[in-house]
C-alpha cells in the first residue's frame, strides 16, 4: 500500500511497480497521475490511520510506504495495527519533529544551533533578546521551506511568527527560532541498513540571493576539496545509528561554521526531486528505494554495504531555474532543443509554459522547475552546466 498519489509520489509507484508488487495506491484525490500506475485505488484521507487500516485489512496487504512527509504519522499507526514493517510512532515522531530532534542532538553529542520551542510571541521574543544575534524560525513540522524565515529584527519576528506557526501541520502548532548557523550547507541522503547507516549521496548547496532558504542547486560529489566529507559522513552516520531506527531512508542538512558541521534537519525520508530514485544509485550504486520497498514487504533486502574509500568519479546536480530579474509573462523558451542533445545525460521539468506569468521563488514548492545531469565526473559537470547557462532562456 502506498500512500499519495501526487507527482512527488510516482517515483516510489513506478519503482514498486517495477519490483513486480501489486499496488494499493491510497489518496483522497480522484484525479492524482499515481492512479494510472496503481493496481486499485481507494479515496481516503492518508492523514487518516484508522481508513488506511480499513484499506490494509481488505486488501490484505504485506507492506506500507510513502515519502510524503504529512502521511508519516499515520502510516506509522496503520503499520502497527496491520502488523507490517515500518518505522514506530516514537521513531516517526522524534524523525518528524524539529524540536525532538533537536532535543535528541543535545543528549547525543551532536552540534546544533542554539534554539527555543515557542507556541506564543513573546517566548520567541525573548529568546530573539537573549541571543542577540540573526536567527530563523521554522514550523515544527512542515517542509518545502514553508514557513521558513530569516529574522534580522524584532519588527520581522513580530509580522512573520503567526505566519510560520499557521505552516505547523502538529496539533498543537509551534515555533522553533534558531540562531542562524552561516556557512555552507550540505545535503545527506542515506540509508539505515541491518550493517549500520550508510550515507550514499553528499551535495553542496547553493542558494538564491534573494532568499537564503532556498536552494537552487545542490552538486553531488563523493569528494570535495574545500570540505572533509569524511567526517560528515561519521557526524550523520553516527547521529542515525543512534536513533535505533530498523531500516530506512534518511535525507539530512548540515551546515559547515567554525570548523564543523552542524544539524539543520534530518527527516526519515528521500531526498525528492529525484534525489532518492535517480541521483543516489548513480552517485553510490545503491537503490535506496527499492531498498526500501523490498524491506516493507520482508523481502530480502541487499546487502547495502558501501565503502567510503572507495567510491565513484560520479558526479550529478539538481538545478533549480529562476524567474529572471522580478518575475513577468512568458513570451518564449530558448534552450530546449539542446536539452534533446544531452538527454542521455539529463532530465528536467518546467513547470510553466509560453504564456504563464513567473515569479522568484518564495519557497521550495514555488521554484519553476529543475534539471538533473548526471556525469562520469566533474569536469564533464561542469562543461554541461556551462552550455545550459549558455543555451537556455526565459523570454518575457
Amino acid at each position: 500500500m502506498i500512500l499519495g498519489g501526487g507527482e512527488n509520489q510516482i517515483p516510489l509507484i513506478k519503482r514498486a511497480k517495477e519490483l513486480g508488487y501489486y499496488i494499493v495506491l491510497c489518496d483522497f484525490r480522484d484525479n492524482v497521475p499515481g492512479i494510472k500506475l496503481s493496481n486499485i485505488h481507494y479515496q481516503v484521507n492518508t492523514l487518516n490511520p484508522e481508513e488506511l487500516t480499513e484499506v490494509g485489512k481488505k486488501e490484505n496487504i504485506n507492506g506500507i510506504a510513502t515519502n510524503s512527509e504529512p502521511a508519516f504519522m499515520s502510516m506509522a499507526k496503520a503499520a502497527e495495527a496491520l502488523g507490517v514493517n515500518s518505522m514506530s510512532l516514537r521513531d516517526t515522531e522524534l524523525y518528524k519533529n524539529k524540536y525532538l530532534m533537536r532535543e535528541f542532538c543535545k543528549q547525543h553529542g551532536i552540534l546544533y544551533p542554539a534554539y527555543q520551542y515557542c507556541t506564543e510571541l513573546e517566548e520567541a521574543v525573548n529568546f530573539y533578546r537573549s541571543l542577540n544575534k540573526k536567527c530563523i524560525i521554522k514550523p515544527l513540522d512542515n517542509s518545502a521551506s514553508r514557513g521558513v524565515y530569516s529574522i534580522n529584527n524584532e519588527e520581522e519576528l513580530m509580522a512573520l511568527f503567526e505566519e510560520s506557526k499557521a505552516c505547523s501541520s502538529a496539533a498543537n502548532p509551534a515555533v522553533l527560532i534558531e540562531e542562524y548557523v552561516t556557512g555552507t550547507e550540505f545535503t545527506i541522503d542515506g540509508l539505515m541498513t541491518p550493517n549500520g547507516h550508510k550515507c550514499l549521496a553528499i551535495s553542496e548547496k547553493k542558494h538564491y540571493a534573494y532568499n537564503e532558504n532556498v536552494a537552487y542547486q545542490l552538486l553531488f560529489d563523493n569528494e570535495n576539496e574545500n570540505f572533509d566529507y569524511m567526517v560528515l559522513r561519521e557526524v550523520n552516520d553516527k547521529l542515525v545509528n543512534e536513533t535505533k531506527i530498523p531500516f530506512g531512508l534518511t535525507h539530512a542538512e548540515y551546515k559547515f561554521m567554525d570548523g564543523k558541521f552542524y544539524l539543520i534537519e534530518i527527516q526519515a525520508r528521500g531526498g525528492g526531486n529525484f534525489i532518492a530514485t535517480d541521483i543516489v544509485p548513480f552517485m553510490s550504486g545503491i537503490d535506496s528505494y527499492t531498498e526500501l520497498l523490498k524491506w516493507s514487504v520482508g523481502d530480502v533486502i541487499s546487502d547495502c554495504n558501501i565503502d567510503y574509500n572507495n567510491l565513484s568519479n560520479h558526479c550529478s546536480v539538481l538545478y533549480f531555474f529562476d524567474a529572471p530579474g522580478e518575475g513577468g509573462v512568458v513570451k518564449e523558451i530558448k534552450g530546449l532543443d539542446f536539452f534533446e542533445t544531452i538527454k542521455d545525460k539529463m532530465m528536467y521539468e518546467l513547470h510553466f509554459g509560453v504564456g504563464d506569468t513567473i515569479a522568484p521563488a518564495k519557497d521550495d514548492s514555488k521554484r519553476i522547475g529543475w534539471y538533473i545531469l548526471k556525469t562520469e565526473n566533474r569536469q564533464e559537470l561542469d562543461e554541461l552546466m556551462n552550455n545550459i547557462k549558455n543555451e537556455f532562456q526565459i523570454i518575457y
